[in-house]
């Protein structure tokens, strides 16, 4: 097996590259040109390449001379492509129809499209939870501080509030503080879903006690992690504390914990607490 790394912004990437170095996985990595901004710190014998938009033709030659057999994409993608000011290459000429329908619809319909153009092409496209379990959050208490049985109540009802969301094709996460929900995450993401929270609870349009308030964050009902697998890191953690809420609650083995060694000091730091939950029974707090 040969990874292609499709890479976009963030950290990410580097956590993945770093993880599939740790376990000798032979991969070469791809670039997206605007969006990958973070070095691998990969050594020189990995091979890597830089594509644009509109050069599918170069991307797909590059997978062949490669011998590339699996395509694991990774990091954030900020835009989609403007089609109508792309310089493309041959064959990006020759796929635009096909490039064009992969913007159609709703997120997790694009992110199905993208995954159609490269197993038509005779790729395996596999994701992060699959290429690198070891990232992924375990059932349990993950920081050292676990949540306060006043959470429990909290972290049930947030749960079912994402839940919606996600059915809805809205986001992946919601906040609830003292059984009532206080947000869900819609297309503006986690990031600016808690900035909201931050604002209600300074502006006292909801009040929660301390030990209360908690993020749950979770997969889509039936989303497809392959490309778009959820993640919370060391900023989350800030941003929780920010919000003025007691702790995170994600769903074991479908979230990915970002910059892990961080993302726990951190945790520590603020006294937050970061508990890895099972959809399939009861949430408690062992």
């Amino acid at each position: 097996m040969k990874i292609a790394l499709i890479c976009g912004g963030g950290i990410l990437p580097k956590d993945v590259a770093q993880a599939l170095l740790k376990k000798q996985s032979d991969f070469v990595v791809i670039r997206l040109a605007g969006e990958a901004d973070t070095d691998l710190e990969i050594p020189a014998t990995v091979q890597q390449v830089t594509v644009g938009w509109g050069q599918i033709g170069r991307f797909f030659r590059f997978l062949k001379d490669q011998k590339c057999t699996h395509v694991l994409a990774v990091g954030g993608v900020t835009k989609r492509p403007d089609f109508s000011s792309l310089k493309l290459d041959f064959g990006g000429i020759k796929a635009l129809p096909e490039a064009i329908a992969t913007v159609i619809g709703g997120d997790d319909k694009v992110l199905s499209n993208v995954a159609g153009i490269f197993e038509k092409r005779g790729y395996q496209v596999i994701g992060v939870l699959e290429a690198t379990p070891e990232m992924s959050c375990p059932h349990g208490q993950v920081s050292r501080n676990g949540p306060q049985p006043q959470a429990l109540d909290d972290i049930e009802l947030a749960t079912r509030a994402a839940h919606a969301a996600g059915t809805l094709d809205m986001g992946q996460g919601a906040v609830a503080a003292d059984n009532r929900v206080i947000a869900m995450e819609g297309p503006e993401g986690t990031r600016d879903m808690l900035q909201r929270v931050a604002t209600i609870h300074k502006q006292k349009r909801a009040r929660w006690k301390a030990g209360q308030g908690v993020l749950v964050k979770r997969a889509k009902p039936g989303q497809d992690i392959r490309f778009d697998v959820p993640v919370i890191g060391p900023d989350t953690v800030h941003q929780i504390k920010a919000a003025g809420l007691a702790g995170i609650a994600i769903e074991a083995g479908h979230v990915l914990l970002l910059d892990r060694e961080e993302l726990l000091r951190v945790a520590e730091q603020e006294n937050i607490f970061i508990q890895g939950i099972s959809l399939e029974r009861s949430v408690d707090a062992s």
